[in-house]
């Protein structure tokens, strides 16, 4: 997965050639896509297993309710991705689009907000310059087209492209972008390529991508976190089997019966802008016709759990790792299909 001959900055391979990463140590920065869930929370554990010093890693997480109004993200996610950083000494670095996921749902011809960040404590702004005006008064849609499922493309990709292309700390610099998709997850994601040149790289920069747990499964997944003992998102331990959004488009009938039960304001709100917009964020089926059907998971959780689930500051660096003599258990939402990306 290395190669002892280095391009020169940058240079890239032939086209019909797979990337040949170069040694981890010659990166000046490797930049991890930490969602705060099992996968990436692989692939850092994966980087520290190799020998990559925290002091070359930093980990890069988009906050899709942009600070914005609270409605589909988990609110402890930004405080456990905080303390993950904190226990290993590892820097963060937050972005967003501005307004989050609801500015940008409902917008009515007007402009895509710009990007904000927040990187070693500055807040820098990136407004976006000659934007079109657009319309999309309507949730993402549940499909493998991010033409349609916009939240990945409008929170997660495009601001995460944009403090790499304009952090001046990334220019002129060898960057390396590590990201947790598997093939197990599904057919599409069985497709990638283990590397590939990333599509911020250019002369100002090179930058290339790194899927190292690609080929690993859900169980080695598991393994080298019970090997670190660290305490899983608590979305697992609530029976999520995906840590993404709270509220995520690709919840199945049994998910949306228990963000019902659990989180009953956001709910509402959603189907109520299902009724407003006329279009449901599952074709032919509201999110009210899915939690009628399904079976919820979580009023059985200790009540503590939920708590920390739902709050925005309890998780911290001491909650990171398993205390002494406290037994690792896998989660009730290991191994669970809830619902994902094609």
């Amino acid at each position: 997965m290395t190669n002892d001959k280095q391009p020169t900055l940058f240079e890239n391979p032939p086209l019909d050639e797979p990337l040949q990463l170069l040694p981890l140590d010659q990166y000046d920065v490797i930049a991890v896509c930490y969602s705060g869930g099992k996968d990436s929370l692989a692939c850092l554990l994966h980087l520290l297993d190799l020998g990559v010093p925290p002091s070359k890693i930093e980990l890069h997480h988009q906050d899709i309710d942009g600070q914005g109004e609270a409605l589909m993200d988990w609110p402890c996610t930004h405080a456990y991705v905080q303390a993950t950083g904190d226990a290993l000494g590892i820097p963060v670095v937050f972005s967003w689009r501005d307004g989050g996921f609801v500015r940008e749902m409902l917008r009515d011809k007007e402009p895509t907000a710009g990007v904000s960040y927040e990187r070693e404590g500055a807040r820098v702004s990136l407004p976006t310059i000659r934007a079109s005006l657009g319309t999309r008064r309507k949730f993402p849609q549940t499909s493998a087209d991010l033409s349609v499922r916009w939240c990945s493309a409008a929170l997660k990709i495009d601001p995460f492209a944009r403090v790499l292309n304009n952090e001046p700390a990334y220019q002129g610099k060898k960057v390396l972008v590590v990201t947790g998709e598997r093939r197990e997850e599904s057919s599409a994601r069985a497709k990638y390529d283990e590397t590939e040149e990333h599509r911020c790289n250019s002369r100002n920069h090179l930058v290339h991508q790194w899927r190292p747990v690609i080929d690993w499964t859900e169980q080695q997944v598991w393994d080298i976190i019970e090997r670190h003992r660290v305490r899983a998102h608590p979305a697992y331990q609530l029976s999520w089997g995906r840590v993404s959004c709270l509220a995520c488009i690709f919840g199945d009938n049994d998910q949306w019966a228990s963000v019902k039960s659990i989180a009953p304001e956001r709910f509402s709100r959603i189907a109520n802008l299902e009724r407003e917009f006329g279009t449901t964020i599952k074709k032919g089926q509201s999110v009210e016709e899915m939690a009628r059907k399904g079976s919820e998971f979580v009023s059985d959780k200790p009540e503590e759990l939920r708590r920390l689930a739902l709050s925005p500051d309890a998780f911290t660096k001491e909650l990171f790792f398993l205390a002494d003599g406290e037994q690792w258990k896998v989660p009730t939402g290991a191994y669970k299909r809830c619902g994902g990306p094609s």
